[in-house]
């Protein structure tokens, strides 16, 4: 790929969310054109068309034109916007053919698949990128660095609930594609941001998950509740939920020794302990940091970037976490440990290091 050409770009899904991805790729100012897209419903072909402004993509609607998609063009890259489960065939076809890739999260499900991937998107030297786009956000940008630099001194817990107006509609109500309902869907999210923030690695999960949304008992699972450890002796709260009537509403907080740190809409709250006194944290984008993880791709693939905020050793965390919090509710709450997990497809903990 010449540097001033755009890059050869594969879309695979074309749905919702996997067109808003699409849209924000091919607007980048350094240069993107979708070459080709499959989608088994056709319509939405036509609208990932309208929506780009532009429909001479080669078209793929069979379930298995992935592999076509890759083989038939010349291309640079391919983003993965299709249901959990698959995510595994697509992810690792698109690597073994030589190309980089974004891919919607959870990147795969289960730790031995995440693994995997991971070690094979490295020996491809390729750029991988997962769409967790609270990693650009400003106010966790800030939170990192406090903790990273002591501003609260040691974290010693942390509480995370997240609720939703969640239904498990469409696939994500189907087992076989959906990977552990509500738990893998949004709450991969914030199983992603509480890692990413603490740089901290999951040890051990216990809680308990029910499948009702409303009045109604979902195929998937819905609501969860857990108590989650982390490497330094850092213990937290981590509570999902699906049905919340009409909305949504979260609440991250993060404990230390010498204060708190909790988030208001888009503000970052800091309390110092000593000072017993609560300060709103200034924001700022830092210095050629990207502002999403689409952008982080493009600049990275064009040399106009230089490290990746988001690589798939991000998603073989979270997708070990998740493995954990949902082996321990069919557990009937079990307390699960991730090294047993690890051990079981030959790895160790030090395998996921920072």
């Amino acid at each position: 790929m010449a540097n001033s050409a755009p890059i050869r770009f594969g879309a695979i899904g074309c749905g919702g969310a996997g067109t808003d991805r699409i849209r924000q790729l091919a607007a980048h100012e350094l240069g993107l054109k979708v070459v080709a897209a499959v989608d088994i419903n056709p319509p939405r072909l036509d609208n990932l068309a309208k929506v780009i402004g532009y429909d001479d993509f080669v078209r793929y609607t069979g379930p298995e034109d992935y592999k076509k998609l890759i083989d038939e063009n010349d291309l640079d890259a391919v983003g993965i916007f299709t249901p959990h489960i698959p995510h595994y065939d697509h992810v690792k076809y698109a690597l073994q053919k030589g190309k980089h890739v974004i891919i919607e999260k959870p990147m795969v499900c289960g730790a031995k698949n995440a693994l995997e991937i991971t070690r094979l998107c490295d020996k491809q030297k390729k750029v991988g990128i997962i769409h967790y786009q609270r990693h650009y956000e400003l106010k966790y940008i800030k939170a990192r660095e406090m903790i990273q630099k002591g501003v609260i001194g040691k974290v010693t817990n942390f509480f995370v609930y997240m609720a939703q107006d969640w239904s498990g509609p469409n696939w994500r109500g189907m087992p076989e594609f959906s990977g552990g309902g509500q738990i893998n869907d949004s709450g991969s999210h914030y199983q992603d941001i509480i890692l990413w923030m603490l740089g901290e690695l999951p040890v051990a999960a216990e809680g308990f998950i029910d499948n009702y949304y409303h009045t109604r008992k979902l195929d998937v699972e819905a609501n969860g509740m857990f108590h989650v450890e982390l490497t330094n002796n850092i213990c937290g709260r981590l509570i999902i939920l699906s049905d919340i009537p009409g909305g949504f509403v979260d609440d991250v907080r993060i404990v230390g020794e010498k204060g708190t740190i909790t988030f208001r809409g888009d503000s970052l709250i800091h309390y110092d302990k000593a000072e017993n006194k609560y300060y709103e944290e200034a924001l700022a984008r830092p210095k050629a940091y990207p502002v999403s993880p689409c952008d982080n791709f493009v600049k990275l693939l064009k040399k106009k970037g230089t490290k990746n905020q988001v690589s798939f050793i991000f998603g073989t965390r979270v997708a070990l976490l998740t493995e954990a919090l949902l082996i321990s509710a069919r557990l009937g709450g079990k307390k699960v440990y991730c090294e047993d997990i690890l051990k079981a497809c030959g790895h160790t903990l030090d395998d996921l290091a920072y």
